[in-house]
């Protein structure tokens, strides 16, 4: 009697406690983003975070830890790497000592808009960096848009690379100055914080920054002229850690790659928005904003085309690939 009492009991707390259970295990991961809530990449997330719950059923959850929380910029791509974390956002130029290839973005006048980035990946861009982060531990899931950098300056209307001779202008670090350089323009790498003050006092004739950065920045109150080059572009990447990634069942890594290419429609879009409302507010301050033709464009390409040739004698055939890719894309 003990015995069948003991066995009796047994089986009343496995139906309890399966009672009280969900029928599923749900999948939860987190996402480390070192950018404040009120960016845009940071909305991006819980745009994700949103379509993940609702292509799972809310089978799946994504918690995000915005403001570096659980790691810096700096620290994301080890913590990826040692499966520290499941996903995390990085600016792309952390990738750049580990993987050459990257180093395209930061090539001068190498992608004409937005829609030649996306049309850069979708033909091939992207199958070649998912193979090389997956070789560093890492698996991709979107690639996000962060705006275009543009050149600023108070002297005149930079139309041609003739018209960079002569001036002193802050850039934002090596590559940008190797740029200015090729340019004609004297370039000296400065902080944010001590921008402003330079170009007020004239100790720096321009500077090279987005757009919606030169309105919160209030560069218009100080600056005369806009190139509209799109000389570089700053790209964000969503990535998480390949043995956590690969551990997933088929149908989630579906799911997440689905929200993953919402993502990046969304913040094409919202960027897009930006660039705009920045663009007016910039003219309506008086700013002269000049749009390269396809014939000044060239002569910029032409002038920075030594800058082609270092990214092309340390990246070799597969660079050249991405590097045509790129300039087909841009047509």
């Amino acid at each position: 009697m003990k015995k069948c009492f003991v066995v009796f009991c047994a089986f009343a707390i496995v139906f309890a406690v399966s009672a009280e259970s969900p029928a599923y295990a749900k999948t939860v991961f987190k996402i480390s983003n070192q950018f404040p809530s009120s960016h845009n990449i940071s909305k991006a997330l819980v745009f994700f975070a949103e379509k993940v719950k609702e292509y799972s059923n809310e089978e799946i959850e994504a918690q995000l830890f915005d403001a570096g929380q659980l790691y810096k910029d700096t620290e994301i791509l080890e913590a990826l790497q040692d499966n520290l974390v499941e996903c995390g956002v990085a600016t792309l130029v952390r990738w750049s000592g580990m993987i050459g290839l990257i180093d395209i973005f930061e090539l001068p006048f190498a992608f004409k808009d937005y829609a030649a980035v996306k049309t850069f990946l979708d033909r091939g861009g992207d199958e070649i960096f998912t193979s090389e982060f997956r070789k560093k531990g890492v698996q991709n899931l979107a690639w996000l848009d962060n705006a275009f950098n543009q050149m600023f300056n108070n002297k005149h209307p930079l139309k041609v690379p003739a018209d960079f001779k002569g001036l002193t202008m802050r850039s934002i670090g090596k590559g940008d100055s190797e740029i200015l350089s090729a340019l004609g323009a004297a370039p000296t790498v400065m902080s944010s914080s001590e921008l402003y003050m330079a170009l007020q006092r004239g100790t720096m004739d321009g500077t090279t920054t987005t757009m919606d950065a030169a309105v919160s920045r209030k560069l218009l109150e100080v600056q005369k002229y806009m190139t509209e080059s799109n000389y570089s572009v700053s790209e964000i990447v969503l990535q998480a850690n390949l043995e956590w990634w690969d551990g997933l069942p088929a149908a989630t890594r579906d799911i997440l790659i689905r929200a993953a290419r919402d993502t990046e429609a969304w913040v094409r879009s919202e960027i897009t928005a930006v660039d705009d409302k920045s663009r007016e507010t910039l003219l309506a301050a008086g700013m002269e904003i000049y749009h390269p033709t396809d014939e000044s464009r060239q002569l910029y390409i032409e002038a920075t085309q030594s800058l082609r040739e270092k990214y092309l004698q340390k990246t070799g055939e597969t660079g050249k690939k991405l590097l045509d890719l790129a300039e087909a894309a841009s047509r």
